[in-house]
């Protein structure tokens, strides 16, 4: 069966996330960024994207990765997720990988044992591994939060 990845980079480490959640990737520097007061240090602000209000995470903070200035190479992936669309700061994007079922290893349990876990394996493709994320459990609990915030 397989899998078809968005391979991005963050601090030179490759992750990957499943294309079917994709809907588009956008270079950072092209937009403006709203910060929203009061809500998950993850959660950087806010765009203007074609007329609808996206919510943007950055990555290196969910992950405890030392912060990082937006740049050129820069992108948001923006994820349908959770019935809305959001988008993360990655590094690069860097590939599209097809990985077949034997070059993805399951996440053993003592990672992905809480169950809110959203590493949902490792693609192995010779030398490289890459992290692949599930777009639903990415950000789940900061959309939570998020729509909490808001509807209160």
């Amino acid at each position: 069966m397989g899998i078809q990845l968005v391979i991005f980079e963050l601090d030179g480490k490759e992750y990957g996330i499943d294309v079917s959640a994709i809907n588009g990737i956008l270079r950072a520097r092209k937009f403006n960024i709203q910060t929203l007061p009061g809500t998950d240090k993850s959660l950087e602000g806010m765009i203007n994207l074609r007329g609808n209000i996206s919510y943007i995470f950055n990555l290196r903070t969910k992950f405890e990765i030392n912060e990082k200035a937006i740049s050129e190479e820069s992108k948001f992936i923006m994820l349908n997720a959770n019935n809305s669309t959001v988008g993360c700061i990655v590094d690069e994007v860097t590939d599209i990988v097809k990985l077949n079922d034997e070059q993805v290893q399951a996440t053993p349990d003592f990672i992905c044992g809480n169950g809110d876990n959203y590493i949902i394996g490792i693609g192995k493709i010779e030398d490289r591994m890459i992290i692949i994320l599930s777009p639903e459990k990415l950000f789940a609990k900061e959309l939570a939060t998020l729509q909490d915030s808001v509807t209160n």
